[in-house]
């Protein structure tokens, strides 16, 4: 498998965009031609003391360039350590892994929704798909931890940003913003991307509404590669019983109304 093949990344940027969140962008020889939005790069440290890899969505790539984008929250050591490489280095990386956002043919008009950090999956989504018309809405818990606002404006007949505590954008959480929405906007699917409690209320408030929600799960993960079982997610599928898939290999794009809340 091409995906499983370890690559060597050339950091081109790596700054911090908001507080504790950066951008960095790799740049490889050989960047796969099959990248879809959705999928995620999983990234080796250069020491030895952190021996297992980081995975990150894909937020973007560029095949001309060939450069992926990654956005990263600093929540551990890991990713404080990632934080302080600089333009030049280089890290290796195995990419595409999991699946990615696959719209039906049928598919139109699209609403992207991001609660947080996971926003940083949307942006790929357009570049794999750049002739569907695309509603965002974006949700941050405040103005520091908004990101990506202008990238989505570029791809965005509408871009709605919302805030849990109205200090930038709509006030309240951005579930309740689309919903009142949605009758106007009519999407032929809902892309999401978020933390759980998201999707919980995701799946309440858009209840009134026939429409898909296909969602990427967040988990943690060792290998990247279905080995190591780390993040197996309960599904119940029609027709099955209750059971564990991969969200590295089944996943991580999956839809919401077969994902065990």
């Amino acid at each position: 498998m091409a995906s499983l093949k370890d690559r060597t990344g050339l950091i081109t940027l790596n700054q911090e965009v908001a507080k504790d969140i950066f951008k960095m962008v790799l740049q490889f020889e050989d960047l796969p031609e099959d990248i879809k939005g959705g999928q995620f790069a999983h990234v080796k440290l250069n020491d030895k003391s952190h021996i297992l890899r980081r995975p990150f969505c894909i937020c973007d790539y560029d095949k001309i360039a060939k450069t992926i984008t990654i956005c990263y929250a600093v929540v551990g050591d890991g990713t404080r350590v990632l934080s302080s490489y600089a333009v030049g280095e280089k890290v290796q990386v195995m990419l595409p892994l999991g699946n990615g956002f696959a719209p039906d043919k049928n598919v139109k008009k699209v609403v992207l929704l991001g609660g947080g950090m996971g926003s940083a999956v949307l942006p790929a989504i357009p570049t794999s798909n750049p002739d569907l018309e695309y509603y965002t809405y974006l949700g941050f818990a405040n103005k520091d931890k908004v990101v990506l606002e202008s990238e989505m404006a570029k791809v965005s007949k509408q871009l709605t940003v919302a805030t849990d505590d109205g200090s930038y954008g709509k006030k309240g959480f951005v579930t309740n913003v689309l919903a009142q929405d949605m009758e106007r906007l009519k999407p032929d699917v809902v892309f999401c991307c978020g933390p759980e409690v998201m999707y919980k209320a995701l799946k309440k408030a858009l209840e009134p509404f026939d429409v898909p929600i296909i969602v990427s799960l967040e988990a943690r993960m060792g290998c990247g590669i279905g080995a190591c079982l780390v993040c197996n997610c309960k599904v119940k599928r029609k027709g099955e019983e209750e059971n564990y898939v991969r969200v590295c290999i089944e996943g991580p794009v999956m839809k919401l109304d077969e994902v065990v809340l």
